[in-house]
């Protein structure tokens, strides 16, 4: 990383980083893990009903796992990758297995930002727009911030019936309830 990358991403002002993104082999396995390892109570599954995705230009039909938690305001997001097909996550299973794999920030004006991201040389490697059975809609981008930040970051924007809807605790209780979440038994 060099002082001038720092620059050209600095001036985004990011908001406070709300998802730590984690590749694992096993979910099952992994959440047993990470429940203890961060003293985590409860973890939620995505209810996705539809998965549209590009990476780098080629559209793809993403199949994963994702489950959900919190520690304190940070979502703890583990990722199982179910398919073969190549997408922003094969590279880093390739290579080692799993790990960190984004930082995750959730924004508002999400066309807005990206265009910033991009206007300072920052491409964004996958996105794409994941709709859940009880209508929550989330649009999210995966920037390539390594030579800025060592990592790949993630805007995420996620809305139900037009309206802005955080990620936590308390939203994925009531997520429970519409059926955009599942809650995942330990």
């Amino acid at each position: 990383m060099k002082q001038q990358d720092v620059r050209s991403i600095s001036c985004m002002k990011l908001p406070n980083i709300k998802q730590i993104g984690i590749l694992v082999k096993d979910i099952t396995e992994a959440v047993a893990y990470y429940t203890k390892l961060l003293s985590i109570g409860r973890w939620y599954r995505s209810s996705t009903v539809k998965h549209e995705a590009v990476y780098r230009g080629k559209p793809i039909k993403p199949d994963l796992d994702i489950v959900i938690a919190f520690q304190g305001d940070v979502e703890i997001e583990l990722i199982q990758v179910k398919s073969a097909e190549e997408n922003v996550y094969s590279d880093m299973i390739g290579k080692c297995g799993g790990g960190i794999h984004h930082l995750g920030f959730m924004i508002s004006g999400y066309d807005k930002k990206i265009e910033e991201m991009r206007a300072n040389g920052v491409e964004v490697i996958q996105s794409g727009v994941i709709t859940t059975k009880g209508s929550a809609v989330t649009r999210y981008a995966y920037l390539d911030t390594i030579r800025q930040c060592g990592i790949i970051s993630e805007f995420i924007a996620t809305t139900l019936k037009g309206l802005p809807m955080p990620h936590c605790k308390s939203i994925m209780a009531v997520g429970c309830i519409t059926g955009d979440v599942e809650r995942v038994n330990i």
